[in-house]
């Protein structure tokens, strides 16, 4: 070995006095206590929460699949709450009966209306009735017609004719 290898260690000479052992134990109680305080800071350090996780993609998926088995309960197995599409029950006689009286509530309302504004309305819907269903037509100034259709039957009014011939049967005045 050279003498000047840094690894090499010399002997102590002459002078060199060895250590007190309870100074080599003070020292190295103090450099324990040293390493153990670090380690206790570095741990009593509140760690980081972890990031909050995003429920909105798994909800929505959630949400979708609930959608698709509802549609198919619904579209499957209705239940009896539920209106269903059944063929109109009703013979021809009672549809124009229920259409005798829509025109009958119609042209009460044109009649009221008349009463009170001293004209006709321009539209049903002026005198709070619904024009989805029944056609209405003035005429002239005093005189006006309401239509009313229910599959392939076709109900007429016309105000010349007394409003109660058109709830008798028609047979009769």
């Amino acid at each position: 070995m050279s003498p000047d290898d840094p690894f090499k260690r010399p002997f102590p000479d002459e002078n060199y006095v060895p250590p007190d052992p309870g100074d080599l134990r003070k020292q190295a109680l103090q450099k324990a206590y040293e390493i153990a305080a670090s380690i206790s800071t570095d741990q009593s350090r509140p760690l980081a929460p972890p990031p909050p996780r995003d429920w909105r993609p798994v909800l929505r998926a959630v949400n979708a699949a609930l959608a698709v088995a509802v549609a198919g309960w619904l579209l499957l197995a209705p239940p009896e709450w539920l209106p269903q599409r059944t063929p109109d029950l009703r013979s021809s006689e009672q549809r124009v009966i229920g259409m005798r009286l829509v025109l009958a509530m119609e042209a009460a309302r044109v009649n009221a209306y008349r009463d009170a504004e001293g004209r006709l309305p321009e539209s049903l819907a002026e005198a709070g009735g619904d024009p989805r269903s029944v056609r209405y037509v003035a005429l002239d100034a005093t005189h006006y017609t309401l239509s009313a259709a229910d599959g392939g039957l076709h109900t007429t009014y016309d105000s010349t004719v007394p409003l109660g011939t058109l709830l008798s049967d028609g047979s009769r005045p």
